[in-house]
Parts: C-alpha cells; sequence; structure tokens
C-alpha cells in the first residue's frame, strides 16, 4: 500500500501560494522586515514596505578631502548612516548612497570648468559637473514617484550639494508627481541646533574639524587617525585644511564618539519626522 506524501509547511506553502492573499504572500517568515536597504530587498518585500510605509531615503555626496585624519568618504557616508537610522524610526526604504556632488556652492562648477580646472579641486576629491548632478538628483526624485513612494528625503552629507537639494526643492515646490520631497543636509536640519553647539564647540564647526569628524568617529574609529590632523600643515599636497589655524586643528583631537552618535541620532530623528509628516 502506498503511503501519502509528506509534505513541510514551506513545501505545502509553495504548492497552495497562489490561493493565498498577496500580502501573507508578501511578509517574510518573521513577520519583520529583515532589512530597509532597497538593494537588499526581494521585489515582494520592496513592495509589501512600499504599501506599509512609502517613505524613501537617499544620501548623497562626493568622494571629498576632509584633511589627513578622515576618510574620502566623509559626506556620503553621514548621510547614509542618517538615512539608515532615520528608517528605523520611520519605516521605509533606504536607496543606495549616491557617491556624486558637485563643486562649489550654486552655480557649481560646470564640466567645463571642472576640466579646465579654473578653481581648486583639492584632490583626490572627485566631482561631477552642478548640471549632471542636479538632473540626477531631480531623475532620482522622479523614478522614486513613479515607483509609488509618497515620501521622500534627499539628505547630503554637507555643502555643497545639501544646498543643490535645497535649490531642487524650492524650484519644484517640495513636490515631484504625487510625492512629497524634503531636499537638505545635515546642517539645514540642524541649523538651529548648530547655532547653540557652536558656542559650546567654537573651533569645531568647520569644514573637516572637530564636529565632522566625530561623525566618523562614531560610525567607525578605526577610519579616522586623529593625530594626523596636524600634520596637513608639511602635507605636499593641496588641502582644504591647511590653513587653518594650529589651535583649530590641535581641536580635531577632541572628536569623540559619543558626540557623533548624538548628532547622528537628532538628525536621523528629525529627518524621520518630516518624512512621516509629509505622508500626512
Amino acid at each position: 500500500m502506498s503511503r501519502a506524501p509528506h509534505f513541510s509547511r514551506r513545501r505545502f506553502l509553495q504548492i497552495t501560494g497562489a490561493a493565498l492573499p498577496a500580502s501573507v504572500l508578501a511578509a517574510p517568515a518573521s513577520g519583520k522586515l529583515k532589512s530597509h536597504k532597497y538593494e537588499e530587498l526581494r521585489p515582494e518585500e520592496f513592495y509589501a514596505e512600499l504599501e506599509r510605509t512609502p517613505i524613501a531615503y537617499w544620501g548623497c555626496g562626493a568622494m571629498e578631502e576632509h584633511g589627513l585624519q578622515n576618510p574620502l568618504g566623509v559626506d556620503p557616508l553621514t548621510a547614509y548612516e542618517i538615512c539608515l537610522r532615520a528608517v528605523k524610526i520611520s519605516g521605509g526604504i533606504v536607496f543606495p548612497l549616491v557617491p556624486f556632488a558637485p563643486a562649489y556652492m550654486p552655480p557649481c562648477l560646470t564640466r567645463r570648468e571642472l576640466r579646465e580646472k579654473s578653481k581648486e579641486l583639492f584632490l583626490p576629491s572627485l566631482w561631477t559637473s552642478g548640471e549632471l548632478c542636479k538632473q540626477l538628483y531631480i531623475e532620482l526624485l522622479e523614478s522614486l514617484a513613479d515607483i509609488g513612494f509618497k515620501s521622500c528625503i534627499a539628505f547630503s552629507g554637507h555643502a555643497p550639494a545639501d544646498v543643490l537639494l535645497q535649490q531642487i526643492d524650492k524650484e519644484l515646490g517640495g513636490k515631484v508627481g504625487a510625492m512629497r520631497f524634503w531636499g537638505g543636509g545635515t546642517v539645514s536640519i540642524l541649523r538651529d541646533h548648530l547655532k547653540d553647539l557652536a558656542k559650546q564647540y567654537p573651533l569645531g564647526m568647520g569644514h573637516g574639524m572637530m564636529w565632522e569628524t566625530s561623525f566618523m568617529m562614531a560610525l567607525n574609529p578605526e577610519c579616522v587617525d586623529l593625530p594626523r590632523a596636524k600634520r596637513v600643515k608639511d602635507y605636499p599636497r593641496p588641502s582644504q585644511l591647511s590653513k587653518q589655524p594650529d589651535k583649530n586643528l590641535d581641536d580635531i583631537s577632541n572628536a569623540n564618539t559619543e558626540l557623533g552618535n548624538r548628532e547622528f541620532n537628532l538628525a536621523a530623528e528629525r529627518a524621520a519626522k518630516i518624512a512621516r509628516e509629509m505622508l500626512q
């Protein structure tokens, strides 16, 4: 006599899944999304989260020299980490970091000006033209709106990309199709807080100084070598920090993980709040 085949629960669901509601098929086995990173989600997981919380985050910034003590990815890595922390608060999906930004404040350098090297570019910083970045940022926003996101935080670690994003936000009225968006960065989202922080740390708020270095300390202290900060005075290549007063360079040694985490968390809380409010 033949025996009835034994089916595991997994096999039973595979065979009968066509009869189950789409929401059941889309839900992860644990009932909790394993990741909020766009690139790590399977299609059904992506659409399930999009339906639950149609919020998109994306961070951008250039590979830019931030002194001898810091890695080149300070701006994009800072923006991306804030997005990752914000999505844990609000839900939603984080697009991979966009490692491109324009050189100099708007009007940013054009492609021709970049090739002509009309201004100091502080290599190995890597820039793309203002017109290309603006088009790229806008098309990314348009594509996210086409997918069905209703709220988007477009975030840069620092100038000049944050200024360009604010400009795009203003020009488009903070909306692309049915999706509302906020464009800016660490400075714009923490503007009121930074006024008070500057009183506490008057030497630490410039480019590559103690404040930005603290972000990297919180993210990965192994990427930071604080004693190298002052060596920039003897560095044979151009650096944006070489003209800083010695007292400002000395102050970089006060960079710390605790400050970096506080700043990360405050920026993430504010970003998540804005993202949720735009859904309403």
